[in-house]
């Protein structure tokens, strides 16, 4: 990777350099970044640089005073050149080096269940294979529909709990009430409904992994007593006063940005530092399209077992270049469906050979596109907002009923998306 060099020109620190050799290097006043500025106007995560393809992308992390480049206030550019930023008292010189760094690269196109032969991914796995040793908190961030849950379960997989339970929470799914009962359990008689006893998700996954899915989503309450747990490593089911003790290990994972939620109070600091003591990140598809060939033949592959030998072992060249060609907001997952429909012909589209081969009624060819339309179109607004409803209503300009009758009428169901 091209590497860049930060300077501290004025205010306290001045004279420190810093080298950035990682792709994502954090700034900031708390002792987690990669370079801290002893500045009581810096916030505790005060902006990211990520190394991209153009340049390097600043990122302001929401913070409380601010980042500037000359007079303007910005929140993320990206930049080539050598640019001078004033984070609250403090100026810093960022400097593109002359120089590249090597980063390892993993020997295998693969970590468990996880697939990429794109150097953006062989460099993530040679982190995988070094935390799953391990037995510390791991946050993983990246994109809705990147595959942030197959990383942890394969984190699981290679680590020594392999053989004890891989629990997954999913934080977004369930109400505060609801979702502390499914944490820690609850009595029997703890509220209506509750006739007996029952184990909380964080007990059975004693002596194995907890996945906290979406743990930006937990409300503030809830964090408080999530920290706690993990600080005591016990439980006290809902109810009750008897904490029980488990032993877990703790695997969240986000498609915000937490350090941002820290600085705008939506997030807890003293549980994002207990969840991030390593922070991955899972990189979107459109910085891995080298991979969509092997992905498309895995899918494929899946999808012959499950369906029959009917299923096409290769796609056509014009569609896998037409896959390799999209931005694919959803990821892997909205990758993933899209093979599907393409190897099935769901909705009844032919194959490119077969357009070619016969005539079609002008009608039926129009409504046969209008349907495939409408079914890519919600299932591709879903994935864009996380399987939110009443976000993908309001930014289709569709009534949220009207939505939901298109949603039945096409046999879509948010819920069985996620799931895929």
């Amino acid at each position: 990777m091209q590497t860049c060099t930060g300077e501290v020109l004025a205010g306290p620190g001045v004279g420190t350099v810093a080298r950035l050799e990682r792709p994502t290097f954090t700034i900031g006043s708390h002792e987690s970044n990669d370079l801290v500025l002893a500045d009581d106007a810096v916030s505790k995560h005060h902006l990211e640089i990520t190394v991209e393809p153009d340049g390097y992308r600043i990122v302001d992390l929401s913070s409380s005073n601010g980042t500037y480049l000359g007079g303007v206030k910005v929140a993320d550019v990206t930049t080539v050149e050598p640019i001078t930023l004033h984070l609250g008292t403090t100026t810093l010189r960022l400097t593109p080096a002359m120089g590249e760094k090597e980063l390892p690269a993993f020997g295998a196109p693969r970590f468990g269940s996880v697939l990429g032969r794109s150097v953006v991914m062989r460099e993530l796995f040679v982190k995988l294979a070094q935390v799953a040793k391990s037995d510390c908190s791991v946050l993983i961030e990246g994109e809705t529909g990147s595959g942030k849950e197959q990383v942890a379960e394969s984190l699981h997989l290679e680590s020594p709990r392999k053989d004890a339970p891989f629990v997954v929470v999913d934080c977004g799914a369930l109400s505060g009430e609801l979702l502390e009962s499914e944490l820690f359990g609850h009595a029997r008689g703890a509220f209506t409904g509750a006739d007996s006893e029952r184990k909380g998700l964080l007990q059975m996954a004693d002596g194995g992994t907890v996945f906290l899915d979406e743990v930006g989503e937990l409300p503030t309450a809830l964090q408080v007593k999530l920290l706690g747990v993990l600080e005591r490593r016990k439980v006290t089911p809902v109810g009750t006063s008897t904490a029980r003790a488990i032993d877990v290990r703790v695997i969240a994972a986000t498609n915000r940005n937490l350090a941002r939620d820290v600085n705008e109070g939506r997030f807890r600091s003293d549980l994002f530092f207990r969840l991030a003591v390593v922070r991955l990140r899972v990189p979107p598809l459109r910085e891995r399209l080298d991979d969509i060939p092997m992905l498309v033949e895995h899918f494929l592959e899946q999808l012959r077992q499950r369906e029959g030998e009917h299923v096409p072992s290769v796609l056509q060249p014009i569609e896998l270049a037409r896959l390799s060609a999209q931005p694919w907001a959803g990821n892997v997952r909205e990758l993933r469906n899209a093979v599907e429909r393409l190897a099935l012909r769901l909705g009844g589209e032919p194959a490119p050979e077969e357009v070619q081969n016969r005539a079609e009624p002008f009608m039926k060819a129009r409504d046969r596109f209008v349907e495939e339309f409408e079914k890519h179109y919600l299932t591709d607004i879903l994935e864009r907002v996380g399987m939110n409803v009443s976000e993908a209503a309001r930014q289709a300009g569709v009534d949220r009923r009207n939505f939901q009758r298109l949603l039945r009428r096409h046999q879509i169901s948010p819920r069985e998306l996620k799931r895929t």
